[in-house]
């Protein structure tokens, strides 16, 4: 008979090489020593990436926060080995969270994480192996898209996967006097970082909402932006300090999270952490709190928009170096027409495009005809006579890089990225997937 706290049953084991099985289970968020599978592929995952392997109570609050995302994970094993006494040699989680596709538009989305492979057992196909695997599931769970970030540039797009958002690291001078281009309003109020616990979950919705190639948040963000991790100083905290803003209604608006570098810098410094604002207001307030901190000569952010907001809330722009620019979230769509009817579109137009796809989820010639906001994706076989051929040809990595409109359709064109067989149809495309807000993840997974 199955105790309580036990683990439910693995509900995959296959051979997937030779001498290779693979296991699928869920995250059940119990202890370690109750799950002690999960143990093990956690800090199988945690070498691989070079990280600290957490034992103990904060092992524990790892585990259960995984359940609380209702992660699935996947392992490949040598054959015959018991996941809960051996590492897994390559490990792989999935889960679902909304991605926002627009203002007020949301689908869900695949979210891949924690992908590695043991070194001495790469280029066997156990990454190919997982993911393919994995992404087929996806689909007969009906799941329009899948989403990662990737450690190595290189890796995905051979699955379909292209890059959507970016975001950059900054550095902003806050030495002398420093003003912004509109002054702030509201108040800001510093609070005990725990005060976040639940302020920080409905603020980041509420910005969620407004931020199309956003996802829904990790639960782990709860524990980072309380400063109450286990495995630093017992969970009872390690300086982290946070200011709220509210507006001149009081109702609170945004919040962020900062820490100082210590005296032992030669500018002081102060590394943002979570920065949320659900207004505008709300955001210039934040910033003009950050530039006037006392004996701060530096903020520095590692995850910022690439949109260059932050140059143009400050008087001199010059005051903001780009350290850093990266690609953020890779997208895959593995539905056609769920997807494009997931998102809403500024203008009308009627596109064909012939869309590639190595693992044939959305392969085909689909014809896209939008109508006051609305989009339909048929085959063009099933569009009607008279339709002509494709106006445009490209790979799956492509639709997807360009599907939440960060991207530019006429750049990829220009690139080389994909064919244009009408003259025109490329800016066609990047102008009916122009979003109404900056496309940015704000968050990591």
């Amino acid at each position: 008979m199955t105790r309580p706290t036990d683990p439910p049953p693995t509900d995959l084991v296959r051979q997937v090489l030779p001498g290779l099985e693979m296991h699928r289970f869920a995250a059940t968020g119990l202890p370690a020593e109750h799950d002690p599978r999960m143990a093990r592929m956690l800090a199988a995952l945690e070498r691989n990436f070079y990280e600290e392997v957490p034992t103990g109570a904060a092992l524990d609050q790892v585990l259960e926060l995984h359940g609380r995302d209702g992660r699935s994970y996947v392992g490949v094993y040598e054959a015959g080995a018991d996941p809960a006494e051996v590492d897994p040699i390559g490990t792989y989680a999935g889960f679902v969270k909304p991605l926002q596709t627009g203002v007020g538009r949301q689908l869900d989305a695949f979210l891949i994480s924690e992908v590695t492979v043991r070194s001495t057992h790469r280029r066997r196909g156990i990454l190919r192996t997982m993911m393919e695997s994995e992404l087929s599931r996806a689909v007969a769970q009906g799941l329009p898209v899948a989403a990662l970030s990737a450690s190595e540039a290189t890796i995905y797009r051979r699955f379909g996967f292209g890059v959507a958002t970016h975001r950059r690291a900054v550095e902003v001078d806050t030495a002398g006097e420093v003003t912004l281009a509109a002054a702030p309003t509201g108040t800001i109020r510093m609070v005990d970082p725990k005060d976040l616990a639940d302020l920080g979950p409905a603020l980041y919705d509420r910005a969620l909402a407004q931020t199309p190639g956003s996802v829904g948040r990790v639960a782990a963000y709860t524990v980072t932006e309380t400063d109450s991790w286990r495995s630093k100083n017992e969970g009872k905290g390690t300086g982290l300090l946070a200011a709220v803003h509210h507006d001149d209604d009081g109702t609170p608006r945004g919040y962020v999270t900062y820490r100082f570098t210590g005296w032992d810098q030669k500018v002081p410094t102060v590394k943002l952490g979570v920065l949320v604002a659900t207004t505008a207001a709300s955001h210039r307030a934040l910033w003009d709190h950050l530039v006037h901190l006392d004996l701060i000569r530096r903020v520095e952010w590692g995850f910022a928009p690439d949109d260059r907001l932050l140059e143009n809330l400050l008087t001199d722009a010059r005051r903001v170096t780009t350290t850093q620019s990266e690609d953020q979230l890779w997208l895959r769509i593995l539905d056609v027409p769920a997807a494009f009817a997931g998102r809403p579109y500024p203008r009308d137009g009627d596109l064909v495009l012939a869309v590639t796809d190595p693992l044939g989820h959305a392969a085909g010639t689909w014809r896209l005809i939008v109508r006051d906001g609305t989009a339909a994706v048929v085959p063009l076989e099933e569009s009607g006579p008279g339709t002509a051929g494709p106006d445009l040809s490209l790979d799956v990595a492509e639709l997807s890089s360009v599907y939440l409109g960060g991207v530019s359709a006429e750049l990829l064109r220009q690139a080389g990225r994909l064919t244009e067989h009408r003259a025109g149809a490329a800016a066609e495309l990047t102008a009916l997937l122009a979003a109404e807000r900056p496309v940015f993840c704000m968050t990591g997974f």
